[in-house]
């Protein structure tokens, strides 16, 4: 892009000014495109990819060249037309094929502004293949149907009985929960005291970007688009073949990919991407999620249709703070397994147990392990008190702020308040969408704090 160009957008488009540095910088292939249609900026890899010159794009619209086939459909024009993210396939000129995005960018004013489409390098995307093949099928715990779920209250037992009841029969079931709650240790035993003898294949919906998670579900043919293996890719849905396929946070599926998923569990077939030929396929569906699907579909943000067939039987597992029974079982097995995974004989201390009573548990059972286990990690003696349980437990169980007197730097205080609140909503809501909802903040915001409190 030449000087005048530069200043011209800049001038047009102020909020451009500091990322056109930063888009150059990336791997992936960007192109703006302006509210009329007019392709005002491409990134030095659009020759490359698309095999024009970014002097032959730039001034033209997106509706010209999708018309000359230099890529088709045009996302940007269905981001214009229908004001929303949209990922799809394109096809190119070359007989190649994309996984492209665009996201419209509104003003202050909430009016369409532009629009960013961006594509995966395909070099980048077959390492992310690689690195979610890790996530593939995942071998039978055979543990699970004599005794894998601990349990006290009988607001767990209900839960279990109903999936008992169901665990024979070929139909799907949606269990609901919190984040952290037990909902895959709740598939897997419906998986394993069921009489499938097929595998059970896992997959995080959540977990997996948006432009991958397609592939990922119905594979691939060879050379379906660029970066593609040789030999094709199958999909989790056909490696299900037999068994069960559990969709962990179901709600965070794309509208697009909700249609074709609707349509495999009612025709039992399906289409690999790049393929013309139907894949048939049989499998039981198990499906879970931490949000209100009820409420997505008001928003217009998940199918009805879909909602429906999913909802046959609904399963809720209650949160950890609605089942205090069976918090001291739950506590006293990890306690167990801490203590066999680092040769120790620790145990909880009176006072210490009072405040693990206390706390609300916002994390559910995940939060638990991990303060099971940083407890036995922070105690010298084999007594474990309760300076040495997390400090969001220790200060307060009951969640609050620490008193004022306790505090000598407030700067200092509300850092540590705004750690544990960010640490709290991840483990509930286990993404930075979900954090980002949840706590009323940006979604790169909540990315920031996630990575700066959370993982850092």
């Amino acid at each position: 892009m030449n000087i005048v160009e530069y200043r011209r957008l800049c001038t047009e488009y102020p909020s451009l000014r500091s990322f056109f540095p930063v888009l150059e910088a990336l791997h992936d292939n960007i192109v703006i495109v302006g509210k009329d249609g007019v392709i005002l900026w491409v990134s030095s890899c659009f020759e490359r990819n698309y095999g024009i010159a970014r002097e032959a794009a730039v001034g033209r619209t997106t509706y010209d060249l999708a018309a000359e086939r230099v890529f088709n459909p045009s996302v940007a024009a269905l981001v214009l037309k229908t004001r929303r993210v949209v990922t799809l396939t394109e096809s190119l000129r070359s007989g190649q094929m994309n996984i492209v995005t665009g996201v419209p960018v509104y003003d202050e004013d909430g009016e369409l502004s532009f629009v960013v489409s961006y594509t995966i390098d395909p070099a980048y995307s077959l390492r992310l293949h690689d690195e979610y093949k890790k996530l593939q099928v995942r071998p039978p715990e055979r543990n699970l149907p004599g005794g894998g779920v601990i349990y006290a209250s009988s607001a767990m037992r209900e839960a279990l009985e109903k999936l008992r009841k169901v665990a024979d029969l070929d139909m799907g079931v949606l269990i609901t929960g919190e984040s952290g709650v037990g909902k895959n240790v709740a598939a897997r035993l419906l998986h394993h005291t069921g009489r499938r003898t097929g595998p059970l294949v896992e997959i995080n919906c959540a977990g997996i970007p948006e432009a991958l998670l397609e592939s990922e579900l119905f594979g691939y043919e060879p050379g379906s688009f660029t970066g593609a293996r040789r030999r094709g890719k199958p999909g989790r849905i056909e490696q299900a073949r037999g068994g069960t396929l559990f969709l962990d946070e179901i709600g965070e599926v794309p509208l697009h990919l909700q249609a074709k998923l609707l349509e495999v569990i009612q025709e039992k077939k399906f289409t690999k991407l790049g393929g013309d030929r139907p894949v048939e396929v049989d499998f039981r569906l198990v499906a879970a999620t931490n949000q209100d699907l009820y409420a997505l579909v008001r928003k217009k943000r998940f199918r009805s249709d879909l909602f429906f067939r999913l909802n046959t039987f609904p399963v809720h597992i209650p949160p950890l703070r609605e089942r205090r029974e069976d918090l001291f079982p739950l506590c006293d097995f990890f306690l167990g397994k801490t203590n066999a995974k680092y040769g120790t004989r620790k145990r909880f201390s009176p006072e210490a147990r009072d405040l693990l009573r206390a706390y609300a548990w916002p994390g559910n059972v995940r939060e638990l392990q991990s303060a099971v286990e940083q407890s036995v990690i922070t105690a010298e003696s084999n007594v474990i008190l309760p300076e040495n349980l997390p400090r969001h437990i220790a200060f307060n169980a009951d969640g609050s702020a620490p008193a004022c007197e306790d505090v000598r730097d407030l700067k200092a205080a509300l850092q540590a308040c705004e750690r544990d609140i960010i640490r709290a909503a991840y483990r509930r809501h286990g993404t930075t969408v979900g954090v980002a909802r949840a706590l009323n903040i940006s979604q790169p915001s909540a990315a920031r704090k996630i990575a700066r409190f959370v993982k850092g």
